[in-house]
């Protein structure tokens, strides 16, 4: 017999140095790109500045100069000579390419905001501030140049096109939140003035009002340049809807949170004995939060509904789980809170704000909760068989698992600490009514979610059908056989195949010896099978044990 020849065989040597220098051209085209927007935009800043030394004096001149006039020619040069392999070669479908798109892209569209935002909050509050205005207009310009890259026919990038489309839009959502919130914030804090004396501030309350505004148009009209102009919204591929399900599993935290900040200082007001002053203090940023998240969340729920059941399983469960850590960080802090009601000396002060503060954070999870996971509906076996509900139950009882293990760790801590010190600092509950409340909380998430993945496991392997005998990998003897031959062997087998062509004492294969293949491997296990086509066109298969 000769050498054997796998199907699989490896990257050619020339295959695999293309990728190599694929993967340095671009580090070092980035990196150049880098250098040279970074002196442009000090050479810019010192035009529009009025001076020629400004900050930093001449060193930093010198550097602004060494990297324009060095910087700029060696990326212009290495780009010329990248774009003519990327017209001419599989350059433009190789992985290295989209991905410096997108690294270079976000780089920009980030660098570019932040600067062109601050450079105008700066002006509301009266400071120029040259170097802001210059780093932004130099990496607006970054960023163009490598959007219409990414819009070429003949430039744009074979694989993962949406990726640099999709992390704009993830980071103008998370700007346009921020600057939403905190503009939102100033306003509601402004109208409960008249309950609260705010702090005194040398800034006018509308400064910073007006300062949020910028970064929420900015962050918001990136937002809707990737989402709608861009194609974010109906991105193709996995990494899309992780994506998706990520902001929507953020602004549902966010919205979450905030409610319950909300209803705890309603709480407080009706039932605290708390100066009104202090108990509304969080109360606007409370406020604005929750009608942002909300917003985001709304928005975003809506497409999760038009895509893909992995996408729509995904968004659910996250949202779950968010509610989940609400609701059971809540029973936590219950427990904590009546553990501290027998020990009046020491924390009854604040027993009734732990009470009040536990309950908001159960009142705002559980039922979110109820909903997104809906407990007493029963189970699809589609969905009990779910790769995203296994890892989901396994990831929430297995985290419950390890925090309980080290709650009774500081349990025992604090016990023993007590029986060796019993006249230390506050009574054996006042030390360990935390940790109780916080174990008694995962102890019963793990025992749920324990329960609920072995029932779903034993009613995923009742439905599931019997597995037939398979074989992982075909070692294939053959006279002679054409070159796709083992790529057919694999579609008709679902194994792996490594063919061996012999010199004598086989036969040929051909498409109708493969077509019996399959029936001559029914009931065969193994991990490897030795299979010889037979001089008369039969099948030999011999299993393998290892």
């Amino acid at each position: 017999m000769t050498a054997p020849a796998a199907s699989g065989a490896p990257a050619a040597p020339g295959r695999a140095q293309g990728v190599v220098r694929r993967v340095i051209v671009f580090v070092i085209l980035f990196a150049l790109v880098t250098v040279a927007a970074i002196g442009l935009s000090g050479l810019l800043e010192r035009a529009i500045g009025g001076t020629i030394t400004l900050a930093g004096g001449t060193a930093a001149l010198a550097q602004s100069l060494a990297f324009t006039f060095i910087g700029a020619p060696l990326a212009g040069l290495l780009w010329w000579w990248e774009r003519r392999r990327l017209l001419d070669s599989d350059d433009r479908a190789s992985l290295a390419w989209s991905l410096y798109l997108a690294a270079m892209s976000t780089t920009a569209l980030v660098t570019a905001t932040v600067a062109l935002s601050s450079a105008v909050a700066a002006g509301i509050d009266g400071v120029w501030r040259p170097g802001s205005l210059a780093t932004g207009v130099v990496w607006t310009g970054v960023w163009l140049w490598h959007r219409s890259l990414r819009r070429s026919a003949r430039l744009s990038p074979a694989r993962l096109a949406d990726l640099s489309a999709i992390l704009g839009w993830v980071y103008g959502v998370g700007v346009f939140a921020t600057g939403a919130i905190a503009g939102l914030a100033a306003l509601v804090g402004e109208a409960l003035a008249v309950v609260a004396v705010p702090l005194a501030s040398a800034q006018q309350w509308w400064v910073p009002l007006l300062q949020s505004l910028v970064w929420t148009a900015l962050g918001g009209l990136v937002w809707w340049w990737h989402w709608r102009r861009e194609g974010a919204r109906t991105a193709p591929g996995a990494f899309a809807g992780v994506a998706l399900v990520i902001v929507v599993g953020a602004a549902a935290a966010v919205t979450l949170f905030a409610i319950g900040t909300v209803l705890f200082v309603l709480l407080r007001l009706a039932l605290d004995t708390v100066p009104a002053a202090e108990a509304i203090a969080p109360l606007d940023r409370a406020i604005a939060a929750a009608l942002v998240g909300g917003i985001v969340w709304v928005i975003h729920a809506r497409v999760v509904v038009a895509r893909d059941d992995a996408t729509r399983r995904g968004a659910r469960l996250v949202v779950s789980a968010v509610a989940l850590i609400g609701a059971a960080s809540g029973f936590g802090v219950v427990v904590n809170a009546l553990l501290a009601a027998l020990t009046p000396t020491l924390a009854g002060d604040n027993a009734r704000t732990l009470l009040l503060g536990g309950l908001s954070a159960l009142v705002i999870g559980l039922p979110v909760w109820w909903l997104a996971w809906r407990p007493g509906r029963p189970v699809p076996v589609e969905d009990a068989a779910s790769t995203a509900r296994r890892v989901y139950l396994v990831a929430v009882f297995g985290a419950s698992a390890i925090t309980a293990i080290v709650t009774l760790l500081i349990i025992g801590y604090r016990i023993f600490e007590f029986v060796l010190d019993p006249g230390g600092a506050g009574g054996l509950i006042e030390r360990i009514r935390g940790p109780v409340g916080l174990l008694a909380a995962t102890a019963i998430v793990f025992a749920y979610h324990f329960a609920v993945w072995r029932r779903d496991r034993a009613l995923a392997q009742e439905a599931a059908p019997e597995r037939p005998h398979t074989v992982g990998r075909i070692v294939l003897v053959a006279a002679a056989a054409t070159a796709d031959i083992a790529e057919r062997v694999k579609a008709a087998t679902a194994a792996s195949v490594v063919l061996w062509q012999a010199t004598d004492g086989a036969g040929s294969v051909d498409e109708a010896w493969v077509a019996r293949l399959p029936a001559a491997l029914e009931g065969v296990s193994a991990p490897r099978a030795l299979v010889i086509a037979e001089p008369d066109g039969g099948v030999r298969v011999i299993p393998l044990a290892g």
